[in-house]
């Protein structure tokens, strides 16, 4: 008889398989100075004054609960974006919402699709229902509308579309979003996630808000932790019919936003010039970059967003991971793309001037 212990012998197993982002750890002192964080996406033009005054007078009542309904923050946002607040949603982060929709109208044996290089969350949200994720190919690193639509099967469930991209920075236009919404079955919930739709000027863009209509399959989901400078609240909301946010509503956590952040995005709502004033410096810094980087012999992709893909080459020397690692050095942190499926390709925030010059200096040298 075997003395072995047969519970030694097992171990828990993930249904969620590792596909976390490759880090590399910077120095907290940097050749180039303090460390910088270009990895996330987040604002490098800090936050309204406004809004920052408004979190500090509720955290003096921090034994209050929030509103758990967040009524007074939709009621904002609806007045800000022409909206009913009836139909929205608030969420923690738009992320928590992306979840929502999943485990509303997902299950194991469904297929949940999005573009084969969308949202990191889309396939986790997808595996954390027991869904079966279906990605659409992209060669340009842009949405493919007709590949979408080719994907849909019958086990379709859930198409998540993230206009503009990430971490491509790419962006389709309002037709052929409105030629996609079209093209979905009835039974299958379209989620537009405009999470970057506060840095895109283009004429032809749509944060989709239009395309919502009283149809009962459309939602789109927006965030206060770009542009707006909010990223440490956490604050996200999606925009539906009344039947779909009365469902979402039933979903989400109770208390899902907290007090303090209730309050500072109130704030920040009446501060619409701190918002343009970061589009703009965004957008003349993308500009200053894409032009540099691109003198370095670099690819970039075209991006309308606050960050952009940087495309390095393929020879040993100056590979994206060695240009990763060589940042890392210099105290610039930034994202590799490997679990994208992009491993040539790194994705780097738009800071500040300061910052940007930076990451300049240290690439120039790097590719010497």
């Amino acid at each position: 008889m075997s003395s072995a212990n047969p519970r030694a012998q097992r171990k828990p197993e993930p249904y969620i398989p590792d596909i976390g982002r490759a880090v590399v750890k910077p120095r907290l002192e940097g050749k180039g100075g303090k460390t910088i964080n270009l990895s996330l996406n987040e604002s490098s033009f800090g936050s309204s004054p406004l809004a920052v005054a408004a979190a500090q007078e509720r955290c003096e009542r921090l034994n209050r609960y929030p509103d758990v309904a967040s009524t007074e923050l939709r009621r904002a946002i609806g007045a800000h974006f022409g909206l009913d607040p009836d139909r929205i949603v608030c969420g923690n982060g738009s992320e928590e919402l992306l979840d929502v929709i999943a485990r509303l109208y997902a299950r194991p044996g469904d297929e949940i699709l999005f573009t084969e290089y969308g949202f990191i969350q889309f396939p986790i949200v997808t595996m954390r229902v027991g869904a079966t994720p279906v990605k659409a190919p992209a060669p340009t690193l842009q949405t493919d509308v007709d590949a979408l639509l080719r994907c849909i099967t019958d086990k379709t469930r859930i198409i998540y579309l993230d206009n503009p991209n990430n971490p491509c920075g790419t962006y389709i236009s309002a037709a052929e979003v409105k030629r996609l919404r079209d093209g979905v079955p009835s039974h299958v919930v379209l989620v537009i996630d405009s999470a970057y739709a506060d840095f895109c000027d283009s004429r032809d863009y749509t944060d989709g808000i239009e395309l919502v209509e009283d149809l009962d399959n459309v939602i789109v989901t927006r965030t206060f932790s770009k542009a707006w400078g909010l990223a440490a609240l956490r604050v996200g909301w999606a925009y539906a019919s009344l039947g779909m946010a009365r469902v979402m509503n039933r979903m989400r956590g109770i208390g899902n936003v907290n007090a303090i952040a209730q309050a500072t995005v109130l704030a920040a709502l009446k501060d619409a010039d701190f918002v343009r004033f970061v589009r703009e410096k965004t957008a003349a810094e993308r500009a200053r970059m894409t032009e540099a980087l691109t003198r370095l012999g670099l690819g970039v992709t075209p991006s309308v967003t606050n960050f952009l893909m940087v495309k390095f080459p393929s020879d040993t020397n100056h590979r994206a991971s060695a240009a990763l690692a060589h940042l890392a050095e210099h105290g610039i942190v930034v994202r590799a793309a490997e679990d994208y499926g992009l491993p040539d390709s790194l994705r780097i925030t738009i800071g500040d001037a300061q910052e940007n010059d930076r990451v300049l200096a240290a690439l120039k040298s790097f590719l010497v």
